[in-house]
């Protein structure tokens, strides 16, 4: 198969994840993406990606694999402290003090692998409902993140906060890692389901409280903006949803959310009255494709998923000596970048994220490349990334922050140069 129509198929599939999941390929990168197609044409003994996109299309269960592939969890128990600080102290101040007894709803929504609702559970019992008063639903489009939310034992690499004495009061240590306390595991319903595909029906629940962290960077911008109009549509008035630090912008520009005031939150309430009489239109669902061709796609500047035949020089006699030695790939990289060979440093960037897609290091070298080439929108989706990963990484916020301002967007920046300074302290 020739180059282009072997790029023709890549990109086509690329299309079948961004309809399906809402998956913006630039957020992962396309060689993530091929490499996951690899393991996945491999593993079914199909010869090359004609014969995989031609399986793809008529069998879902391998839609839902290479779904499996592509995301990969990264999440730990009470991540980023402050969002369940706030909810603890709504719950005080406000729900518990209303005149009259209800059930307070929250969504988890990705819950990846379950550290995030079972944080949520224990805020709420610490600050003072009991399991019957409150109901947490736990969503995830992962099979296998959802099994090992259920199983609910934990690895020490689930616990990275600085502060993990409520470890010794809701677990047990076993030979399988830490094991969650039955009395917190049964308060939490884990569920599969589509952000994009939620089936809603006049008896769809609704919710006080959402938390939908760290999913709206890997969407592409119609999905995104269907998704936070979802949201709005899910929440009960004066509701809550807590964003990803990254996010923010998205909601902030939103006027169906006003901001909470409570530093690192991440928190906007619904500001409308009531819920629609009926729900938002969504993303439909994956076409029907016919033919066993890709579509003819228009061009793109994305790079090619091979290697381009100029870099090859280059990269060649750099991968063979060290593939099987990641790590060094990013200094390899560093050395490229300073010699001016970006193409070269950013493809080996892309190599090192196809083994070590949770290194907020390599996005963030991947990030300042893009800048330097200026790529803007590129160089702000790696430098989100790497925020995400490591939110203490500050050099990524200090180039997010300027890029902001170079893009006109003083207020966002002044808010990331806050959380520098907060750092900094």
């Amino acid at each position: 198969m020739n180059n282009q129509l072997q790029n023709n198929y890549a990109l086509a599939i690329e299309t079948l994840l961004r309809q399906s999941i809402g998956l913006e390929a630039n957020s992962i990168g396309s060689r993530v993406i091929a490499g996951a197609v690899d393991q996945r044409r491999i593993r079914l003994g199909l010869t090359d990606l004609q014969a995989y996109y031609t399986y793809l299309q008529t069998n879902l269960f391998e839609l839902e694999e290479l779904t499996e592939a592509v995301v990969v969890p990264e999440t730990w128990f009470f991540r980023d402290r402050e969002p369940f600080n706030y909810l603890g102290k709504h719950l005080k101040t406000e729900w518990l003090t209303a005149p009259y007894t209800k059930i307070f709803n929250i969504l988890s929504a990705p819950c990846a692998t379950g550290e995030e609702p079972y944080s949520i559970a224990i805020t709420l019992l610490e600050a003072g409902l009991a399991t019957t008063s409150f109901r947490i639903e736990a969503l995830d489009i992962s099979k296998a993140a959802l099994a090992k939310a259920r199983k609910a034992i934990y690895s020490h690499n689930s616990f990275r906060g600085e502060d993990n004495s409520f470890r010794d009061h809701y677990f047990q240590l076993t030979p399988g890692g830490y094991q969650l306390s039955e009395a917190i595991a049964t308060t939490v319903n884990f569920r599969q389901g589509n952000l994009l595909d939620m089936g809603l029906s006049s008896h769809q629940e609704f919710y006080d409280v959402i938390f939908c962290r760290n999913v709206l960077i890997y969407f592409d911008a119609i999905a995104r903006a269907r998704t936070i109009e979802y949201l709005h549509y899910l929440l009960k008035p004066k509701g809550l949803l807590f964003v990803g630090h990254s996010e923010t912008g998205s909601i902030s520009t939103c006027s169906k959310f006003t901001p909470i005031r409570h530093p690192l939150a991440f928190a906007y309430q619904k500001v409308s009255r009531a819920n629609p009489l009926e729900p938002p239109l969504y993303l439909p669902p994956p076409p029907k494709i016919t033919t066993h061709h890709p579509p003819l796609l228009p061009k793109t500047s994305k790079k090619n998923v091979g290697l381009d035949s100029q870099l090859k020089p280059i990269l060649e006699p750099i991968l063979e000596p060290i593939k099987n030695n990641l790590k060094s790939v990013l200094i390899k990289a560093r050395d490229l970048a300073d010699q001016g060979h970006l193409e070269a440093a950013i493809s080996l960037c892309e190599t090192y994220l196809q083994q070590n897609r949770t290194s907020a290091e390599a996005h963030h070298l991947l990030g300042e490349l893009h800048q330097a080439q200026g790529y803007l929108e590129q160089a702000e989706l790696n430098f989100e990334k790497a925020i995400y990963l490591n939110p203490h990484l500050e050099e990524a916020l200090v180039h997010l922050a300027l890029i902001k301002e170079q893009q006109g967007d003083r207020t966002r920046a002044a808010v990331i140069w806050q959380r520098v300074q907060r750092l900094q302290k």
